[in-house]
């Protein structure tokens, strides 16, 4: 008789040992998830506030810039003054540095657009042309207004881009050279405020 209650108590323990187990499988796999989800949530923040991993490199004391207008070697007509316009919104967004009088500036930054070529990058099977290529080239340099050091140059400096002229990607010339000045001045920036 003793050795029939034994017998049932081992199964009971048995059960419960059954029972215990999945729970915890459950467990587990509800905290892997809340972890997945928590490091899915992380990604998609950073990457939707526009996190950059730009280094700021300029020393403290530059605090404002005068943009010069920029000599126009180019064939294309007001390139200067827009380029001009979207170097200021630039300098506007990044915000370290404000956009001030050339009297009162720490820096100036001026140039020369050296080119403004467009390029036929794709044809179509009846020899016209479906899509081009649109480069801005310049020089520029970034330097302190009082001593004339000169802290950043560049020479030969681009941006480029390309558009199609039919098709749901089609935009006009007009469109596309906005695009590349915009390219252009934010890689001008990037080249400032990164020292590189």
């Amino acid at each position: 008789m003793g050795e029939k209650s034994e017998s049932k108590t081992k199964v009971i323990k048995r059960k419960k040992d059954l029972t215990l187990e999945p729970r915890n499988r459950c467990v587990e796999n509800k905290n892997m998830k809340f972890i997945q989800l928590l490091l899915i949530s992380g990604l998609v923040f950073i990457c939707g506030c526009g996190y950059t991993p730009r280094a700021y490199n300029l020393p403290s004391s530059i605090k404002t810039v005068y943009i010069d207008t920029f000599e126009n070697k180019s064939d294309q007509p007001n390139l200067e003054n827009e380029l001009r316009i979207k170097l200021a919104e630039a300098f506007q967004d990044e915000g370290h540095i404000k956009i001030s009088e050339k009297a009162d500036a720490d820096t100036i930054l001026s140039g020369r657009i050296n080119s403004y070529q467009r390029q036929a990058l794709r044809y179509a099977n009846d020899e016209t042309i479906e899509e081009y290529r649109l480069a801005l080239n310049v020089d520029f340099e970034f330097k302190q207004r009082v001593s004339q050091e000169v802290i950043v140059q560049a020479q030969g400096f681009y941006a480029d881009t390309s558009y199609y002229l039919s098709g749901s990607l089609a935009k006009s010339e007009k469109s596309a050279r906005t695009d590349a000045i915009n390219e252009l001045a934010h890689r001008i920036l990037n080249k400032i405020v990164t020292l590189w």
